[in-house]
């Protein structure tokens, strides 16, 4: 049935369309809205907040769906009519999480398109069981059942989004991003496609019912897979930078132990010394005891192997590479000034600098003595990372500097990890060639903290 007026098809969706399935089927939407605004610990202003959405979410469909009715039916085609109605629900999920999801880009683009689908297929097999109960049973109440348990699925999605919260991890598998969203799209396609179809071959409806309930569950578990996927690596690296902060804090502890047996044998040198020249004096050598300072100080003292400044992250990090270049008999030349406290984790810190300075060791090339450049500034609300080294120009591609895997011994490794921690504070990393020198310059904002929203 069609009507010629906007007012009389409105009408109509209130008085025949409006059952108790679409209540009971809006009901469990909302309350899937609610749930993904849920935050733990719960306080009293949260559960407001839920009460609130689930309420707003509950008027907002059924307004929302009316309209859509209304329009579709103007078209005055049972095939728009069919696809347009069913766009409302997804068209109402994608709208909410717009305004409401506060996460990264990406994040809250798996989230959206893992809850349009689902909610798109979900009226698809809300539609086909009440196909089955209607050709089983007469019974109204049965009928309404099994079209409103579907809907469930939707809430249960909205529960395992919340509590599989993948906003946690900053960076997400790109092939598990791939996977995800080609079954969503997947879904939805299918969706659209079988809300269009007017079969009524019962044995089509079930294998396209189980077909898409399979792929419902392949979706949300590769969902799982992938927060489990970014859980496990997450905790590989917590562990690989918490053993490099062990491994600096031993390395300083035996630099202070030698930097102490230094200085007793540059006290005691210098007693010595002090001891001659005082001789010499009582004996009125005074041209030879000056000629004898003179020299003294002129000579290559031993110079103290140890770094510090004001931050004592910075200082185990840049001690560590000190002794790596030691170890490759490469000189760095390191100028910090930075606040005490950094409002960065030290996580970051330590991949940030280590990935910036392994790559200068490892890719360090000079015919002569230059040195490895690290200077860590602060510059009004940024601070600055720069490493900068000598390369080979005949092995240097200037087109490739940023890649993220290395073509035999080329300069890139790790350029990711550098990138990603620069977005994360607002930041950005600029890679160039300069005089024959490979530069990484990354810049990291003091005002902004990593983004934990869920």
């Amino acid at each position: 049935m069609f009507f010629d007026s906007f007012a009389d098809a409105f009408v109509f969706y209130y008085s025949r369309i409006l059952d108790a399935t679409t209540f009971i089927a809006y009901f469990f939407v909302a309350a899937g809205f609610a749930i993904l605004l849920w935050e733990r610990p719960t306080t009293k202003k949260n559960i407001i907040k839920m009460a609130i959405t689930f309420l707003a979410s509950y008027a907002t469909c059924i307004l929302f769906a009316s309209v859509m009715f209304s329009l579709a039916n103007l078209t005055h085609n049972q095939y728009a009519l069919q696809i347009i109605f069913a766009l409302s629900l997804p068209i109402i999920v994608g709208v909410f999480c717009l305004i409401f999801a506060r996460s990264r880009k990406l994040h809250r683009f798996i989230k959206t398109a893992i809850l349009i689908s689902s909610v798109a297929v979900v009226e698809v097999l809300s539609k086909n069981f009440g196909f089955f109960m209607g050709n089983m049973t007469n019974n109204g109440f049965a009928l309404v059942v099994a079209r409103a348990i579907p809907y469930m699925f939707f809430t249960a999605v909205c529960l395992l989004l919340n509590f599989i919260n993948i906003n946690r991890y900053r960076n997400l598998s790109s092939e598990m991003v791939t996977i995800v969203t080609a079954l969503s799209a997947l879904l939805l396609t299918a969706a659209i496609y079988e809300q269009a179809s007017m079969t009524q071959e019962t044995s089509t409806t079930v294998l396209l019912s189980i077909l898409d309930i399979v792929l419902l569950f392949i979706l949300n578990f590769s969902y799982y897979a992938t927060y489990k996927n970014i859980e496990h690596r997450h905790k590989i690296t917590n562990l690989e930078v918490q053993k490099t902060l062990e491994d600096a804090e031993r390395m300083s502890i035996a630099i202070d132990q030698t930097n102490r047996e230094e200085l007793e044998k540059l006290r005691h040198d210098i007693k010595n010394q002090f001891s001659y020249v005082d001789v010499m004096l009582q004996q009125g050598q005074n041209e030879e005891a000056k000629k004898y300072v003179e020299d003294y100080l002129n000579t290559s003292n031993p110079i103290l192997n140890s770094f510090s400044c004001s931050n004592n992250v910075i200082n185990s990090i840049i001690n560590l590479e000190l002794t790596k270049a030691k170890i490759k008999k490469i000189k760095i030349d390191v100028k910090v000034v930075v606040p005490p406290s950094l409002p960065f984790k030290d996580i970051d810190l330590v991949s940030l600098l280590t990935n910036m300075i392994d790559n200068a060791l490892e890719n360090y090339y000079s015919e002569g003595k230059d040195t490895i450049v690290v200077r860590i500034i602060k510059q009004n609300d940024f601070i600055r990372f720069i490493v900068s080294n000598p390369i080979n120009m005949e092995k240097v591609n200037p087109r490739a500097l940023t890649k993220t895997s290395k073509v035999g011994r080329g300069h890139g490794y790790g350029t990711k990890i550098i990138k990603n921690i620069a977005n994360a504070y607002n930041g950005y990393v600029d890679f160039n060639i300069e005089d024959n020198r490979f530069i990484c310059d990354a810049v990291l904002n003091l005002n902004v903290k990593e983004n934990q929203d869920a």
